[in-house]
């Protein structure tokens, strides 16, 4: 990876595109749930097994927990909406509709881009010379035989609308002011401690990729929060009340940062602890 042991370490990382405040302050924010095809795990095998679920069904109650987490996390800062607060087919079919009017790319992590508190700044956009150097490179033809690379560096899973009338749309039912895409979610094993894999004692990562932005189509960030568990740890119970709220309060922490709190009793208060 091209991180350094500063941004390894910090449970998450965000990409700022302005370097002014969110202003998410008792503001209403829309939560958009990632999509089935975006939960990318090695672990659901195990995961099914243990649990006697499917894989639809992980998929679905990881999605609940996420979204459960995140409310309790930001509903002392926000007006938050979820798409699980509405019943009926509407529902789903007003999803199909949001992902069809988005789409999603991969926005490389620059080593550079740090600071003091894991918080990344875009202080300029790439040029196209930098976007074609940093483009993920998946391999060819070559000689004619096909040949694959993997690509080690980490990657924002970012969402990119493409119709502001699709904003437009859910603001003129939901009244949000903000929307945070859930983009991907990750549940895989972490190959960064080369003793704990030789020793069979390595651990997975859960990993959550979000987009912030604000109803007039600009996109405010995009960031990944992160947390690891024990790879022998297979309870959906044990992990969804243990694991997910910690992923729900990076998130907060990294659209609420410290230095905009004004008191200490501003910071975010977690019921299930």
């Amino acid at each position: 990876m091209l991180l350094s042991s500063q941004i390894c370490l910090a449970q998450h990382s965000t990409l700022k595109f302005s370097d002014e405040p969110f202003g998410l302050e008792q503001q209403s924010m829309l939560v958009v749930p990632f999509q089935e095809k975006m939960y990318l795990s090695d672990a659901n095998g195990e995961l099914a097994k243990t649990n006697q679920m499917t894989t639809d069904q992980i998929i679905e109650r990881f999605s609940n927990a996420l979204d459960q987490s995140i409310y309790y996390a930001f509903r002392d800062r926000c007006q938050l909406t979820n798409f699980r607060n509405f019943d009926g087919d509407s529902v789903k079919s007003d999803l199909q509709y949001v992902y069809s009017k988005v789409d999603l790319e991969y926005e490389l992590v620059k080593k550079d881009e740090k600071s003091k508190n894991g918080i990344q700044a875009l202080k300029k956009k790439f040029s196209k010379k930098d976007k074609q150097k940093d483009a993920y490179d998946r391999g060819g033809i070559e000689g004619g035989e096909v040949v694959t690379r993997r690509d080690e560096r980490e990657r924002y899973m970012k969402t990119v609308v493409k119709e502001q009338s699709m904003l437009d749309s859910l603001h003129s039912r939901f009244h949000n002011e903000f929307i945070l895409f859930l983009n991907e979610l990750d549940f895989k094993v972490d190959y960064s401690d080369a003793l704990a894999m030789q020793n069979m004692q390595y651990e997975r990562e859960l990993k959550v990729h979000f987009s912030l932005y604000a109803k007039s189509g600009e996109i405010l960030a995009t960031g990944i929060s992160r947390t690891s568990l024990p790879a022998t740890e297979n309870d959906i119970n044990l992990i969804t009340s243990k694991y997910f709220p910690i992923l729900a309060k990076n998130i907060f922490e990294a659209l609420f940062p410290a230095e905009e709190e004004e008191t200490s009793e501003a910071k975010v208060k977690l019921p299930w602890k």
